[in-house]
């Protein structure tokens, strides 16, 4: 839900950018819209979720700290916001319809995050370095 905002507005970013680097506007925003949708019907439609072994929380430790929100919506931009960016600053130049298309894609992955809200569990808690859940 954090990181949200960050996704989107790279997205815009990047839409902008391609753009400003050539891109023509009507196949500018054909590609962000055709990325936007590629990702969101992929994230939504993935063939492995049947597969997900999700095991029961453990209890949380009474020493446990909780990042900052700031750090949890960074710490959410990796791998895939950060690839999707590098991806897209490489090919702004020689391909802007490229980093348009890459700009919806990073706007799929924050309207997959604003989509998950809902699904969240605020009493779940993840310990980021050994990938262990917790519940409060």
């Amino acid at each position: 839900m954090l990181v949200a905002p960050i996704r989107l507005a790279l997205g815009l970013a990047w839409l902008a950018a391609a753009r400003v680097a050539g891109a023509a506007q009507a196949s500018a925003l054909l590609a962000f819209g055709s990325g936007l949708a590629a990702f969101v019907f992929l994230a939504f439609n993935d063939p492995r979720t049947p597969f997900i072994v999700r095991n029961d929380p453990a209890p949380a430790p009474d020493d446990a700290t909780i990042a900052t929100p700031l750090a949890q919506a960074l710490r959410a931009t990796l791998p895939s916001t950060v690839g999707v960016t590098l991806l897209a600053a490489i090919a702004v130049v020689p391909y802007p319809v490229l980093t348009a298309f890459l700009g919806g894609v990073s706007a799929g992955l924050g309207v997959g995050a604003l989509a998950s809200v809902p699904r969240i569990d605020p009493s779940l808690l993840l310990d980021p370095r050994s990938g262990i859940v917790y519940r409060r």
